[in-house]
């Protein structure tokens, strides 16, 4: 059950655990058989309240450890990364796409990827990051892109196939390098969605290319807060409210889409409109805001309508999820307070918009 625990971490608590328990009965034993000697009985007091101090924050780290269950923004806690080994990996390691002979890639989704394809089905893939990935989200039935594949296949009868081939920490040139093999390797992709977060433009950027080496520079060193889940949790996000790249980050991504990155990035785009069209794949394009601070005064309203004029002038049908959402922005559509992925819900109004604005033409029958 606690498979994710390292054999050091579950040792070692358990050796702590052994040696609080001795501890507290030598103290016990020991208040016994000084009764009457003031000294030495405030001595095993001042024993007794360090051992509750310490027992109070054993448990918080138990708890952590066992019970508590979610993701950050970056990835970078120990908390975040058990979240992944619970709702993540054991689902990659069973579900695997082989794109060519003795290679491929292991993706999140609750089936199977379609490598056989009749003529009369038509294949709506979703390629993206960790919002399509749905990081913090637990189950993958509640993400957009099996929310509209529950609705478009079976009222297809299965004409229409919907798949889900992204990951998180990816950006552009890992999914135009994903498409490119695709296409080489014979497989079908008769439309193609790509979701764009807005951050998704820091690669695009010198300072971005090394940004997240440079936050792991920041790491610990020390057992306490390098191999502990609360304590780990606790040095992290001290460091996020104190490191100015971590604070200031928005600020930057705002920067980059008035700059050369949006230059660079808008010629990336085109490079992979060109690659679908030379493929025969209908390219599509959907907008997630960055949900943690909407509202009337949405910092990002500028970069979402410099990409819909982008993609209008492309003749790209798009998607601008920022106005479908904001109005549910005080329900909370972030998965935690650390976690600025969207959460069930915001999944749940983009898949109806999808279905309701960029995928009218799917019918119930599977044909335009």
């Amino acid at each position: 059950m606690f498979v994710y625990l390292a054999d050091g971490y579950f040792y070692g608590m358990l050796a702590w655990l052994l040696a609080g328990g001795v501890g507290f009965w030598l103290l016990l034993r020991l208040r016994g058989q000084w009764r009457g000697q003031p000294k030495k009985i405030n001595c095993v007091n001042a024993g007794l309240s360090l051992w509750m101090g310490l027992a109070l924050l054993t448990s918080v780290e138990l708890y952590f450890a066992l019970i508590y269950d979610a993701s950050d923004s970056f990835n970078m806690t120990n908390v975040s990364r058990k979240w992944f080994a619970l709702h993540v990996d054991p689902v990659k390691q069973k579900h695997h796409i082989e794109i060519r002979p003795g290679e491929g890639l292991n993706i999140r989704d609750d089936r199977n990827y379609p490598t056989k394809l009749s003529k009369d089905q038509r294949h709506l893939v979703f390629f993206g990051d960790s919002f399509t990935f749905a990081q913090g989200v637990p189950e993958v039935r509640d993400r957009f892109s099996n929310r509209v594949r529950a609705a478009l296949e079976p009222a297809s009868n299965g004409k229409i196939v919907v798949s889900n081939l992204s990951d998180a920490g990816t950006d552009l040139f890992w999914v135009e390098g994903l498409m490119k093999t695709l296409f080489d390797n014979g497989h079908r992709v008769d439309t193609a969605v790509y979701v764009l977060c807005l951050n998704d433009i820091e690669t695009f950027h010198e300072r971005h290319r090394t940004y997240y080496q440079d936050l792991s520079k920041h790491s610990p060193t020390f057992f306490l807060f390098r191999d502990t889940y609360f304590f780990n949790w606790v040095y992290f996000r001290v460091k996020q409210a104190t490191l100015k790249d971590v604070r200031g980050y928005f600020s930057f991504v705002q920067e980059y889409y008035s700059g050369e990155p949006w230059e660079k990035m808008s010629r990336k785009l085109d490079q992979m409109q060109t690659l679908c069209e030379a493929n025969g794949t209908d390219f599509r394009i959907v907008i997630f805001p960055f949900l943690h601070n909407l509202g009337p005064e949405y910092p990002f309203r500028e970069a979402h309508q410099k990409i819909v004029e982008y993609c209008r002038s492309r003749n790209i049908p798009v998607l601008d999820l920022e106005p479908e959402l904001t109005p549910f922005a005080a329900k909370g559509l972030t998965v935690n307070r650390f976690d600025a992925h969207p959460n069930e819900l915001a999944h749940r109004i983009a898949a109806e918009a999808m279905l309701r604005e960029l995928l009218r033409d799917f019918s119930a029958n599977g044909n335009p």
